[in-house]
């Protein structure tokens, strides 16, 4: 039975003589397949990219509700009055002399014209002629009454006989933002589908071998062999198709099994666990014996995985007052311990005859 001190202490030994050039391989690989992990970083950003936009359609919302409760006129010495169907809010307007009424409401006002602000668009009315003018655009509707509805960014005046002398459109500023928002969320579903469709293809063909080849760097430093060279032994002929094969199926298995729940897709992660190293050691392995191999040998020592890792949680902690620059160095001892577990599980998985020594031999 292994012990969390013994392994740590074999690993701090190796690493006594080669601890730079380790913490270099381990450099790589955060910098590069750490890189390809943090692709969902550009959702964070389309997420707060989203919620940015929610808020400010938010402000539209409140703006407008403003909006259509201001309503400015300026007085006059004739009389008119008309009616407004404001988004189903009736708004009936008229001019007494020197007096104003909304909705039977006497408000202030000045000036010869009467000027109506829906949305900030300008209607105004003028009673010396009895007409309505909409962005510039005069529409007589008679000196009696008359109605102007405005519903959906659509404009319909109607005169004193209640005939429909304009009907047109006023651009509505929400019905452009809201085609502007639509454009922009497809334009970034498209992004986003593009950018996890090409780190999904980077993972596959260039992370997961280099990943693969930083597992073999440590087992053959366990081996006391190891060059750096080793951690492009992934891209190795003979060995990239089962680098890309067996670490796709492991993550794949691991993904689905999480689908369930988390618990389960834990727990199967450390039934696979010796996948990467098996893969590492003999290419020549096929996937579904590499995995018979790991979830056989882990039985029993998945727990054991476990803590060994969370032991590490006191560095980790250091780690991120350092503001995360202590992982790096951190790095190198984690990796090694983990080489040190993975040369005694093979010990164990010989000796309960789950494998051969041939099919646990080191890759020429």
């Amino acid at each position: 039975m292994w012990s969390r001190k013994e392994l740590k202490g074999n690993a701090k030994k190796i690493l006594s003589k080669n601890y730079w050039k380790a913490f270099l391989v381990t450099l790589i690989l955060i910098t590069v397949c750490g890189a390809g992990a943090s692709s969902g970083a550009g959702t964070s950003s389309g997420l707060s990219s989203m919620a940015t936009i929610r808020n400010r359609a938010n402000r539209e919302k409140r703006n407008e509700v403003k909006a259509t409760e201001k309503i400015n006129i300026d007085k006059t010495d004739k009389n008119f009055d008309f009616s407004m169907d404001v988004d189903g809010k009736k708004i009936n307007v008229k001019i007494d002399g020197n007096k104003v009424y909304i909705n039977d409401k006497e408000v202030a006002s000045d000036g010869d014209n009467y000027r109506i602000n829906i949305d900030g668009k300008s209607i105004s009315v003028n009673d010396k002629d009895g007409s309505v003018v909409i962005d510039g655009k005069q529409i007589k509707i008679g000196d009696k009454s008359g109605g102007v509805d405005i519903k959906d960014g659509k404009v319909t005046v109607r005169d004193g006989e209640d005939k429909v002398v304009f009907n047109g459109s006023i651009d509505d500023s929400k019905d452009v933002f809201l085609r502007g928002f639509a454009i922009f969320m497809a334009i970034a579903g498209v992004i986003m589908l593009f950018i996890m469709i090409i780190a999904g293809i980077l993972t596959i063909f260039v992370f997961n071998p280099l990943r693969v080849g930083g597992y073999n760097y440590f087992n053959r430093l366990h081996e006391g062999t190891s060059k750096f060279t080793n951690i492009f032994g992934g891209f190795k002929h003979g060995h990239y198709g089962a680098s890309v094969r067996n670490m796709f199926l492991k993550d794949l298995y691991e993904f689905l099994w999480s689908m369930l729940f988390i618990i389960p897709g834990i727990i199967k992660s450390y039934s696979y666990w010796m996948v990467p190293y098996l893969t590492a050691d003999n290419p020549n392995l096929s996937a579904s014996r590499a995995f018979e191999i790991s979830k056989k040998t882990m039985k029993g020592d998945k727990w054991n995985t476990f803590v060994l890792q969370l032991s590490f949680i006191g560095w980790v902690l250091l780690c991120i007052l350092s503001f995360g620059v202590g992982a790096y160095f951190l790095a190198p001892y984690q990796e090694a311990t983990y080489a040190e577990l993975y040369a005694t599980l093979k010990q164990k998985a010989i000796a309960n005859g789950i494998a051969t020594e041939e099919e646990l031999a080191v890759a020429a």
